[in-house]
């Protein structure tokens, strides 16, 4: 549990941008809501790993993000269900159904289209806000916190210097 919170700080006082941090975070949200052997999930994953995201703040994040995707399964499971069975979308589910992709894409089953449209949602909404929530911790409150006793008990201890020295 602490390598974890480590991490997270280490990844919040590194040099990368609070775009990229923040990006993380919300792949990790689409990821993490909607089921993993999707299509969607495979393009996401290749978007994360092409362009200059947290991967270790990505990896983090995931799993956190399917534990709340477990507790917001029934209502991705009846909005994707009111989205299929919507008269005037039945056409196009069923000519989409009809290609390759269509079917590689598992959009028919209802947990996975309202589950990507609720994770949609949820990443649009926490990428600015973890945009702005980065900002301001490196310009506020990162001082603050190394001046703070247990951060400079934590940074002297063994067990600080050796995650220092395996993560170089």
């Amino acid at each position: 549990m602490l390598t974890i919170i480590m991490k997270i700080f280490k990844a919040l006082n590194s040099e990368q941008s609070p775009a990229q941090l923040a990006s993380a975070i919300s792949f990790a949200a689409i990821i993490g809501l909607t089921p993993l052997l999707s299509l969607h999930n495979l393009l996401i994953l290749l978007i994360v790993l092409w362009f200059r995201v947290n991967l270790t703040l990505f990896l983090i994040m995931w799993p956190l993000f399917s534990i709340l995707g477990l507790m917001l399964e029934p209502i991705s499971e009846s909005i994707g269900l009111s989205l299929l069975q919507l008269p005037s979308l039945i056409p196009i589910w069923e000519s989409f159904y009809n290609t390759l992709l269509g079917r590689w894409s598992n959009f028919y089953y209802s947990e996975v289209i309202g589950g990507l449209l609720v994770a949609s949602i949820l990443a649009i909404i926490l990428y600015p806000i973890n945009k702005i929530l980065i900002s301001q911790y490196r310009e506020k409150w990162l001082d603050t916190f190394e001046h703070y006793k247990i951060i400079k008990i934590l940074k002297a201890s063994k067990i600080w210097q050796l995650y220092e020295a395996s993560s170089s």
